[in-house]
């Protein structure tokens, strides 16, 4: 596998053949080493993808960073490769939206562009550790987030979508650590910042 469309497809298959005893407990997991991460625990504002599919589920963590009094924000497809994050009270502000994927309703509140004090949670299909993230194909988050290089980001995943190494283009955005079932990935920092 060379290209990242194979990555993908790939990494896409064996996060689906998961079974839903073993992803229930990787789900746990995961989320219990983000609410103790110290990006997480430090951060003022969460902007967080609503899970879909067989995505590493964030309802769970939705609701706690609520109930911990921080703001949550999740985002809202507005045209081609274009998002904008909307902060949420409840998972009630959630519906359907773009290929069924839940979205903030018309009425929230939009959020700024995250800053030093946000921790933006990122979704995808593969990521290897140089923080290296091979996500869906839009190339939503990438648009979102070029340039910012004050926001801190995290990824969730299960371990077997980690790779040795995936192929990475100029503006694909990275991460800075990778939370699994498995181990927290402090991803190498020998890239420039502002990715």
């Amino acid at each position: 596998m060379e290209t990242k469309e194979e990555i993908r497809k790939y990494a896409l298959k064996l996060r689906a053949g998961i079974k839903k005893p073993q992803r229930a407990a990787a789900e746990r997991v995961i989320t219990e080493r983000l609410m103790k991460e110290p990006l997480y625990e430090n951060a003022r504002c969460i902007y967080c993808y609503a899970s879909f599919r067989d995505e590493v589920d964030t309802t769970d963590i939705i609701r706690e960073t609520l109930i911990r009094g921080k703001k949550v924000a999740v985002p809202r497809v507005a045209g081609r490769r274009t998002m904008e994050f909307y902060f949420i009270k409840s998972m009630a502000d959630l519906s359907p939206g773009i290929w069924d994927i839940p979205e903030p309703g018309t009425w929230c509140e939009k959020a700024p562009q995250p800053d030093e004090e946000t921790l933006v949670i990122l979704p995808g299909a593969a990521f290897d550790c140089s923080g290296a993230r091979i996500g869906y194909g839009g190339g939503f988050y990438d648009t979102y987030l070029e340039g910012n290089d004050k926001c801190r980001k995290a990824a969730l995943a299960f371990d077997i979508q980690c790779m040795d190494r995936i192929p990475v283009d100029e503006h694909d955005i990275r991460t800075e650590i990778i939370i699994t079932e498995k181990e927290r990935i402090i991803c190498s920092q020998d890239y420039p910042k502002t990715r």
